[in-house]
């Protein structure tokens, strides 16, 4: 084999790597481990591993096939497809919206990708709340504009301070980017929080980008951004299927934004991606079109799951669980163990065999404490939990 020239990368190798993107070794391993032993218990993903996506939506999927729904579509996604988010949209919202302001990707990771090549560039800055989801730096660096974080605080529900928030703009701000129910702390912003977030962006002509995921398993109290008087111009909310309808391996997402955005968005997935396979845009539209009880199924097992959590470590006196809020998660604070979120996270794998997601990552906010996942059925996660507890009990002497 002829020896390696080491010929040059482009300096975008050094934009998406780093902190963020090694939080996930040690949930690559415990799948490792899991392969060779089924006491491996996993709470370092976001996803509901033991269930399936519904069968009728499966289905859906398989007639598209059968019935040769496997040519190219339209660049933006098919018109079924995008009239069913603008439709979905609308009734939870309240924005009016239609197709002209939805586009579709390859999953809501490919949508906020693609919105940052399209409002983001060298010199402008983007202020992201901690703690925030490991992929977001890489998704803001990659424009080449610099990611200012704003940390937050367990202690106040890793709430955003709106005075830090009206510091931190510059007239370099291009936008600010939102996630809520948060991952990885499920904190939910309120409708007042959230006005008073809009009211700076306009003041600012700022874009707001509100990463919503989690929006059809949030809370009944869950405000979206493109609600509000005042932010149908400056939003850009991102969503998918993923974990409304059991759907993450399908890999469809979108964006609602204004059709001058939209339009960008064309040109861009004219050469990016061409359009999203057929079928899969078939399953996701049946999914909003006909299936609405998996996304009250999903939230209900999360919040009963939350419980359980709360139930068990309870009784923790050198650590501290956050576990309001919505989403898939919840956040163990480890800080009074004096170990870091890593030493912590690799002891419990080693000692109690289970996996939680380090949130250093997650930014500075993040030192010392770790994502747990509740998305596994109660029994599964009352066990892991009960070893969380030992493993606690036995770090405190």
């Amino acid at each position: 084999m002829p020896p390696d020239l080491d010929l040059p990368f482009s300096s975008l190798i050094h934009r998406i790597g780093g902190k963020s993107t090694d939080v996930w070794e040690i949930h690559y391993e415990a799948k490792n481990r899991q392969q060779h032993d089924d006491d491996v218990i996993i709470l370092s993903v976001g996803e509901e591993s033991d269930e399936y996506t519904p069968r009728e939506i499966q289905q859906a999927g398989i007639e598209s096939i059968e019935s040769g729904r496997h040519h190219y579509t339209s660049v933006l996604g098919d018109d079924r497809l995008r009239h069913n988010i603008a439709v979905r949209h609308q009734s939870r919202t309240g924005q009016q919206v239609s197709t002209d302001n939805v586009s579709v990707f390859s999953g809501a990771q490919n949508a906020l990708f693609a919105t940052s090549l399209c409002l983001l560039e060298h010199g402008t800055e983007v202020i992201v709340p901690e703690l925030y989801y490991a992929t977001y730096p890489a998704a803001v660096k990659l424009s080449g504009a610099t990611m200012i974080p704003l940390p937050t605080d367990v202690s106040k529900g890793f709430q955003i301070d709106i005075d830090a928030l009206e510091k931190a703009i510059t007239p370099r701000t291009r936008a600010i980017l939102l996630n809520s129910p948060n991952n990885p702390t499920g904190a939910v912003y309120s409708r007042k929080l959230l006005m008073q977030i809009v009211g700076l962006c306009r003041k600012n002509r700022i874009w707001i980008i509100s990463d919503e995921v989690y929006a059809e398993i949030a809370p009944q109290d869950f405000v979206s951004v493109s609600s509000l008087t005042g932010a149908d111009d400056i939003t850009v909310t991102i969503s998918s299927v993923s974990k409304s309808h059991r759907m993450t391996g399908w890999r469809c997402g979108w964006t609602v934004a204004p059709e001058s955005l939209n339009d960008q968005f064309y040109n861009l997935n004219m050469c990016m991606a061409y359009g999203l396979p057929a079928f899969i845009q078939d399953a996701a539209a049946y999914a909003l079109e006909q299936n609405e009880h998996t996304a009250i199924v999903v939230r209900d097992k999360l919040m009963q799951n939350r419980d359980v959590v709360k139930e068990v470590l309870s009784h923790m006196h050198s650590a501290h669980l956050y576990a309001e809020g919505g989403g898939m998660f919840a956040v163990l604070d480890v800080r009074p163990l004096g170990q870091s979120s890593s030493e912590f996270a690799w002891g419990l794998l080693n000692e109690q065999k289970v996996s939680l997601l380090p949130c250093d990552g997650f930014g500075s906010s993040g030192q010392g404490l770790l994502r747990i996942s509740l998305c596994l059925d109660e029994g599964t996660l009352r066990r892991a939990a009960q070893r969380i507890l030992t493993y606690v009990e036995t770090v405190a002497g």
